[in-house]
């Protein structure tokens, strides 16, 4: 009986060491998370705006503004208002009562030294994945304790949305420490505060004397890359959520006393082009083969479930700047063979990618992808990478060598308008320049300084189709977050890609 129960202890260890889980026997209020990718630069959220970073940093961070597609929505700022003699400036309010996990107030010095080192030239060095969002900040200054005028470079209907991309950290604290240590010397005004912080595993506790705590004692983020195991660790009770599932992980969830909780995600998936540099995918004819060659209708009804729609557009239904009128290029392999021919390309032509296959069912739709491709003589291969490797491809894009294609989205958060990742990521005015239309950049500046809502949708809606029609990238479907949630998980409700884990709590955890 020793001996068995010796083996049985020895089996528990291994597999909870195995996928990365050691505590075990966590506590009933403790709650435990498996993640595929941990932020890039540790605890420091300037250096990682991806989704999945924001996932871990909004236990200890706050935003200064969220957003729907119906504009901005108060966080750590509550109120604002634009200069309508000078619509480069903004008043804006700062949340009275709130501190710091170090006890230091919050007030308009700490928004104001932050957005001026923002805009600051070692601000957007050293920042340069939050900088990237705010190329228009001027910057500001204090008028009272909780009152900041904020100064745009030029007129800015989306300023609000856009701040939301900040994490409110105590400027006074960062100069203490540093930047380069900001990453191990978190200080927010969240609802949880650090307790560890490594590549491994990130451990938050209940804040007290802040704005809004958390109802759980603790967080606990396990990096689990592998989508298996994840599954695995989930059935062996080791952790209460996973994220970044796919469609038929369902009936392994509810058969460990969970269930696949579907949120709608604010981005288009997208198998991206670099179109802006020497390669077939220079030609528009290409990009719309490859668009016309791919059945993504059927892979979305028989591989996810159904559990999202075919796009043709940069934007979500869920963003300001969707058309509903953009229909998704259907599947054509004849006119997909034709356009390759009109190309120059009759006997078809190989291409290289890269992937991030280790999130969510990426691994699934680059083979799908491929396999559809290779029927119109298109020999498209693909090379795995990590999330960290995509992410210094995005900073310097000359490390893509030879790709030409890579999976991608065109992301909305935080601003939930298409102007986002047009401006930041896929156009002339983005720095990486993989995707840039001349012709459509005087729309894209109009549609950046338009106030007039009726007149700003018109320009949204002239770049949605300019992109449709140019096919800017081979685009897939949107986003849909798929997680595994254990039934004793009570008020979990991502909305936007932003987690309430102050509002989560555990009920009944076995």
């Amino acid at each position: 009986m020793k001996f068995l129960l010796k083996k049985c202890f020895i089996f528990v260890t291994c597999f909870s060491t195995f996928f990365g889980i050691s505590n075990l026997y966590a506590g009933n209020n403790d709650l435990i998370v498996g993640h595929s990718s941990l932020p890039a630069g540790l605890a420091n959220p300037l250096l990682d705006t991806s989704h999945s970073g924001g996932f871990v940093f909004r236990t200890v961070f706050n935003l200064y503004t969220t957003s729907t597609k119906d504009g901005a929505k108060a966080e750590m700022l509550t109120s604002w208002k634009v200069n309508q003699d000078d619509k480069t400036k903004w008043i804006f309010k700062v949340r009275k009562g709130v501190k710091f996990h170090n006890g230091n107030a919050f007030d308009a010095k700490d928004v104001a030294e932050m957005l001026n080192w923002l805009a600051s030239k070692e601000g957007k060095a050293k920042a340069a994945n939050t900088t990237r969002n705010l190329r228009n900040l001027a910057g500001a200054r204090v008028i009272d304790s909780h009152t900041v005028e904020i100064s745009s470079k030029k007129p800015d209907p989306l300023l609000p949305q856009t701040l939301g991309v900040i994490k409110v950290l105590d400027f006074d604290t960062v100069q203490d420490v540093g930047w380069e240590a900001l990453g191990k010397n978190p200080n927010g005004t969240g609802p949880f505060e650090v307790s560890k912080w490594d590549n491994s595993e990130v451990k938050v506790k209940k804040a007290t004397n802040v704005w809004r705590t958390g109802k759980v004692d603790t967080i606990t983020f396990k990096f689990v890359p592998e989508l298996a195991a994840r599954v695995q660790a989930f059935e062996a009770n080791q952790v209460d959520i996973i994220f970044q599932l796919v469609a038929d992980s369902k009936a392994k969830i509810e058969a460990a006393n969970g269930k696949l909780q579907l949120s709608p995600g604010t981005a288009v998936s997208t198998l991206h082009f670099f179109q802006n540099k020497e390669s077939p995918v220079a030609d528009v004819r290409v990009r719309q083969a490859l668009n016309y060659g791919v059945d993504m209708k059927t892979y979305i009804e028989t591989i996810k479930g159904g559990t999202t729609k075919h796009s043709g557009q940069p934007g979500t239904s869920s963003i300001q700047g969707w058309q509903q009128d953009i229909k998704p290029y259907p599947y054509n392999p004849n006119k997909a063979k034709k356009l390759l021919a009109e190309a120059g390309y009759p006997n078809g032509l190989k291409l290289r990618g890269e992937s991030v296959t280790a999130q969510g069912d990426w691994a699934n739709i680059v083979q799908f992808v491929s396999d559809d491709l290779k029927k119109i003589g298109v020999d498209l291969e693909f090379t795995a990478i990590t999330l960290p490797e995509l992410i210094a491809r995005v900073r310097d894009p000359k490390k893509f060598e030879d790709a030409v294609i890579f999976s991608f989205n065109y992301g909305s958060e935080p601003t939930m308008d298409i102007m986002r990742s047009i401006n930041g990521l896929h156009s002339c005015k983005s720095f990486m320049k993989w995707t840039c239309f001349k012709e459509i950049e005087p729309t894209i500046e109009l549609a950046n300084t338009e106030f007039d809502p009726n007149k700003r949708a018109q320009h949204l809606r002239k770049i949605a189709q300019y992109y449709h029609d140019n096919a800017a990238s081979l685009f897939l479907f949107d986003s849909v977050d798929l997680d595994g949630v254990k039934n004793w998980v009570k008020g979990y409700k991502p909305n936007n890609r932003l987690i309430n884990w102050h509002e989560v709590s555990l009920q009944g955890k076995k």
